[in-house]
């Protein structure tokens, strides 16, 4: 009985070893499973990196072996140059001897000549020349593209003839290709009446300037002067003061009215308004122009002078402004 319940233990404990002994290299298996795998992902990851590294340098190696490439081409184009180079050099001066040779042969030959035939050699040679060099101009004439010269086209009036203005005159100003109609008129009878005022109001002073306006779009600015003396009105002689204008200038407003010239000559235009006014018989139009408006000037003459009117130019160089003064000339019309 004793006997048989140790035998069962000992197979009890042989199963339990036996159990333990198994879980063991099961563990031990999945132990290797497990590191094998590891390994290799490892691997995957290392190649991976190694393959996106090796396509990072991919392009800088391309780049240069293109250079390597273009280095190696230029230094066999460089190499092939210095052989063009030496052959060329080597022909040049095959070519000086032979020119030196035939030189001496030449001048052997002409020291062997003639005075007389020396200088019908001279001539032919110059000859030879000249007709080579005449060669070549017309082979320079062919060459040159065929081109029609355009026409010179010259615009001129029928009446040349200038005379002083002085009948009615139409005052325009013309700056930057545009006209602005001057109120001449209106501003010389308004000096007139406000001239007796300002004299009134400098009676101690000998000369002084003022200003009136704006009138139109212009604004006067005038002096005048005075002279005490002994006066005559022809009945009898007394002493008196005698008050005179010296000069005025005229300074356009910002708000000036400004046409071009076929604005101011259309129907509603300032200056044909003007034109309407007066016979152009005795109607002078004078243009005080600009340098930059000498072409504009010539259009409206152009225009003007088949209906019958007279054009004066007064040229002024820019910053000088248009005035007028009791010393200054008449305009001259065309």
């Amino acid at each position: 009985m004793g006997r048989r319940h140790q035998e069962e233990e000992l197979a009890g404990e042989d199963s339990f070893l036996d159990t333990i002994a198994n879980l063991i290299g099961i563990i031990i298996i999945l132990v290797v499973i497990v590191g094998a795998r590891s390994q290799s992902s490892a691997r995957e990851i290392v190649d991976q990196e190694i393959a996106s590294e090796r396509d990072e340098l991919k392009a800088p190696i391309a780049k240069v072996m293109l250079l390597e490439d273009d280095l190696a081409k230029q230094a066999a184009d460089l190499q092939r140059y210095e052989l063009e180079l030496a052959y060329r050099s080597n022909e040049r001066m095959m070519t000086l001897d032979q020119v030196t040779v035939a030189k001496s042969k030449i001048e052997s030959q002409v020291s062997e000549l003639s005075e007389e035939e020396r200088s019908q050699f001279e001539i032919d040679r110059e000859l030879s020349e000249l007709e080579k060099q005449l060669a070549d101009l017309m082979g320079q004439q062919g060459n040159l593209p065929d081109s029609e010269v355009p026409p010179i086209v010259l615009h001129h009036l029928p009446t040349p003839m200038a005379k002083t203005v002085f009948g009615h005159e139409i005052h325009v100003m013309m700056t930057n290709n545009m006209v602005s109609v001057i109120p001449w008129n209106e501003l010389v009878d308004a000096l007139k009446r406000e001239a007796r005022g300002a004299v009134e109001r400098n009676t101690q002073r000998d000369r002084f300037t003022n200003e009136l306006g704006p009138i139109g779009g212009f604004t006067m600015k005038y002096t005048l002067k005075s002279q005490t003396g002994m006066m005559s009105d022809g009945a009898r002689t007394a002493m008196g003061r005698m008050v005179e204008l010296d000069r005025f200038v005229l300074t356009p407003e910002p708000d000036l009215l400004k046409e071009t010239v076929e604005q101011t000559l259309s129907t509603g235009g300032r200056l044909r308004a003007e034109l309407a006014m007066h016979q152009n018989q005795n109607t002078t139009v004078t243009v005080w122009v600009y340098p930059d408006s000498f072409g504009a000037f010539r259009k409206l003459k152009d225009t003007l002078f088949p209906e019958g009117f007279l054009c004066a130019a007064r040229p002024l160089p820019f910053g000088v402004p248009v005035g007028a003064s009791p010393n200054g000339s008449s305009s001259t019309a065309q």
